[in-house]
């Protein structure tokens, strides 16, 4: 029996997709800094969120700028602040928070909770709640803060994946406030403005140094930011 051609077609692009991605994913500096299988970005819908993330913002790399994923910052007491992802530009740090969400977001810049909405009907939602993402920024810059020179400027980005429609986020602050697909922009627009200051080579490679060593952390790591946040 003779297969049709269109069903060949089905078959083998899904096929096509998963190793051209599976590809890219295996040569991305994202892959090699977490050591996160592609099967667990595939399905993880956080690590998933980062990643695409990274994706949008590999250009950045291309100008000799550094990325770090998934830190884990001593504060005091044993506790740690979880970090998405930290951008290394020689104007500054650009400390970015992903969202990986759907759905209608509202929220306040000075507001503690933000809402979440999602279609669940005809004419039906489901609202949920979700702390306020630029407070919680500010805990990660404030915890980023205590371990690096304090003249290096560190800039605050929340990042909403495209699937999500800000339909009515208030902020009045430089704060970055964008989705997946326009943050490079915003970024190159913000690094336009900043023009009195510039890392050394030198205060650059000690700040990633420093850094580094709370990324990609062990389990232990990772069990006690759980029990004692």
């Amino acid at each position: 029996m003779k297969i049709p051609l269109v069903f060949i077609f089905i078959i083998a692009i899904p096929i096509l997709k998963f190793c051209f991605d599976y590809y890219q994913y295996k040569k991305s500096n994202y892959r090699r800094q977490t050591n996160n299988s592609f099967i667990s970005v595939c399905f993880d819908k956080g690590l998933n969120g980062e990643y695409h993330l990274y994706r949008y913002l590999s250009y950045f790399e291309s100008i000799g700028c550094r990325f770090l994923f998934n830190l884990y910052v001593p504060i005091n007491n044993e506790k740690t602040s979880e970090i998405d992802i930290i951008l290394f530009h020689p104007k500054g740090l650009f400390v970015i928070e992903s969202k990986n969400y759907s759905g209608w977001i509202f929220g306040n810049e000075n507001n503690r909770q933000w809402t979440q909405t999602l279609p669940i009907d005809y004419g039906k939602s489901n609202k949920a709640k979700f702390y306020n993402p630029i407070m919680q920024n500010a805990t990660h810059i404030r915890a980023i803060r205590k371990h690096i020179d304090a003249t290096i400027p560190i800039y605050s980005v929340i990042a909403f994946s495209d699937e999500s429609t800000l339909k009515n986020v208030t902020v009045k602050s430089d704060i970055i406030v964008t989705y997946y697909s326009k943050l490079q922009k915003e970024i190159k627009y913000k690094l336009s403005t900043i023009n009195n200051y510039s890392m050394t080579p030198e205060l650059f490679n000690e700040t990633y140094n420093k850094l580094s060593q709370y990324a990609n952390v062990d389990g232990i790591t990772k069990y006690k930011h759980i029990h004692n946040n």
